[in-house]
């Protein structure tokens, strides 16, 4: 499989995914004003939004029709690259210890139910650790392969760059 059918399938694949999770954490935008600790990951998952749509522009404009593209869109494609390797890696590494600390991570969410359950006053909460483990469990099995996915668009979008350099000009 050459490399501009697979670039083509993953941005089939990502596009919609991280376009609706944009949209997910719009609301995170707004909470971020109020708490700046949000605003690194915001910045983070904004410029995942960004490589997406940049590297697809760059293919879809220029790699298929073979027209040429301004130099300033390698740069903005590159750069948020890089940070969307960041991305990946956060990901990989809050994947790696949920699956191997679980049992840490189940005392932990045990604790927080239980603060839970003091702070409302009632006999129980709905929903067990081991409930809410299996359901961040699940969540993680999504964003790892995103992650994987996103991971492998990204060395093939700096393979088109590499490839189709001469396409760009210096204006």
């Amino acid at each position: 499989m050459n490399i501009e059918k697979l670039f083509r399938i993953l941005s089939a694949i990502l596009m919609p995914i991280v376009f609706i999770l944009a949209f997910i954490m719009l609301p995170f935008l707004l909470l971020s004003l109020s708490n700046p600790a949000l605003l690194f990951g915001i910045f983070v998952f904004a410029c995942v939004v960004i490589y997406m749509v940049k590297s697809v522009q760059f293919f879809r404009r220029s790699v298929v029709p073979g027209l040429p593209a301004k130099a300033n869109t390698r740069d903005w494609i590159r750069v948020n690259a890089f940070v969307s390797i960041v991305f990946v890696l956060e990901i990989l590494f809050n994947g790696y210890y949920m699956f191997f600390n679980s049992k840490e991570l189940m005392t932990t969410l045990q604790i927080w139910l239980n603060k839970l359950q003091d702070a409302q006053g009632t006999a129980s909460v709905p929903i067990s650790a081991e409930q809410m483990y299996g359901a961040l469990k699940s969540l993680m099995i999504f964003f790892l392969v995103l992650a994987v996915l996103l991971m492998v668009h990204i060395v093939c979008s700096f393979k088109l760059l590499k490839k189709y350099r001469d396409l760009f000009v210096h204006a």
